[in-house]
């Protein structure tokens, strides 16, 4: 355990039991599903996108076929085959030109939870986080949670340093592309945040991204056009041959009301506020420019693509390796008021490793049984259901 964590809050006893809800890294898709699925030709490429539930989604390839299939619970997963690059993802819409400014729609957290990617050794990079446009000026951006085979491939651009969010380090980095857009073929920013280890499943908390950024002096556009789960995968060079699958049993983005995580700080900083689904969390904009059949959903040509922004110099060494998956299971649902006592818990460190669950009996010392538990000092985040707190131990 660290101990340089800041704010410890207390616990309560003596609330009423509650039911203990299953870790959202051991969840399976729910809910309604719709099926995409289309072939582009070689160098061609093609979008669709749609709503599904409170949720946007888009698939785009470049080459190749692809199907995903997106649930109103915010999950999906995809298969592709001989693609030059790949990209489906499911989240929060704005829309074109929305006016929302980033830092104030709200605190943005995306929680995911991918299970194997699996491939035909065709892949030369892949990546899973958050991802996302901003206008006004036009922006790419990404929190890149997951990748393979290489980490930083050389076409990230320029280091920005580095900060640490939802008690990780992530490196800043910043380039520029040339291509097609939400906005057409043209000229755009780009902003990655890449974090030092990768995990499969976790909360991310974007607005505190892009709070570091601005701290950086990075420009941020004034409109936010998304903010999405994303899986991307693809070749390079282009030769039309990569293939594979990527499954998120879970994936949620959403705006809760206060931040979890100071960004600028090595320490972590943990809020007690309680993190509520908004009925902003897709915003669809009367003045967007997609205009939706009855069906909703449309259909794209070189509109919304997604991918690294890669110079005609940069060849990613191919490798047999799949992502960079980490072994702990890593899971922290956001930080929000807990509700009730008793029952089961589940205990994590603050890094997000899973270390074991408790027991507690309502009136109980809830210090006391972590104690015994785990007969180590330090602070720690118990999570019942949805909910989960930091608790300060001491052991004498």
């Amino acid at each position: 355990m660290k101990s340089k964590i800041l704010i410890v809050l207390g616990l309560a006893a003596g609330l009423s039991t509650g039911a203990f809800a299953q870790d959202f890294c051991n969840a399976s898709h729910s809910g309604t599903k719709k099926t995409v699925s289309f072939s582009v030709g070689a160098g061609a490429d093609k979008g669709e996108t749609g709503s599904i539930g409170d949720y946007h989604y888009e698939q785009w390839n470049k080459s190749g076929s692809a199907t995903t299939d997106f649930y109103t619970d915010g999950s999906f997963s995809c298969t592709f085959q001989n693609a030059d690059d790949f990209l489906c993802r499911e989240g929060i819409y704005y829309g074109s030109n929305s006016g929302k400014d980033p830092l104030s729609v709200g605190n943005l957290v995306a929680d995911f939870s991918m299970s194997k990617f699996t491939n035909d050794k065709s892949i030369s990079y892949a990546y899973v986080g958050v991802y996302g446009w901003m206008q006004n000026p036009l922006i790419e951006w990404y929190i890149v949670d997951n990748w393979g085979p290489a980490s930083k491939p050389n076409w990230l651009g320029t280091s920005k340093g580095k900060i640490t969010v939802d008690g990780a380090e992530y490196e800043i980095f910043t380039a520029s592309a040339n291509r097609a857009t939400i906005e057409g073929v043209k000229s755009f920013d780009q902003i990655y945040s890449l974090r030092s280890t990768a995990r499969t499943c976790g909360s991310i908390s974007i607005t505190e991204h892009f709070k570091a950024w601005k701290e950086k002096g990075i420009t941020l556009g004034k409109s936010l056009y998304e903010a999405k789960v994303l899986g991307e995968a693809g070749q390079y060079p282009e030769q039309q041959g990569a293939s594979g699958s990527i499954d998120f049993p879970y994936a949620k983005v959403y705006v809760g009301t206060a931040p979890a995580t100071n960004s600028s700080s090595s320490e972590v900083e943990k809020s007690s506020a309680s993190v509520e689904k908004s009925s902003a969390s897709v915003g669809k904009s009367s003045s967007s420019t997609v205009t939706r059949s009855s069906s909703s959903t449309v259909t794209r040509s070189s509109s919304s693509r997604g991918g690294w922004g890669r110079s005609s110099s940069s060849v990613v060494a191919q490798s047999s390796a799949t992502w960079g998956l980490s072994s702990s299971t890593e899971a922290i649902a956001g930080q929000v008021k807990l509700s009730r006592m008793g029952g089961t818990f589940q205990v994590f460190d603050m890094q997000g490793k899973f270390l074991g669950k408790v027991e507690l009996v309502e009136g109980s010392s809830l210090k006391e049984v972590l104690a015994a538990k785990f007969n180590a000092s330090g602070v720690y985040m118990v999570k019942q259901g949805s909910v989960i707190k930091t608790v300060s131990v001491e052991v004498r």
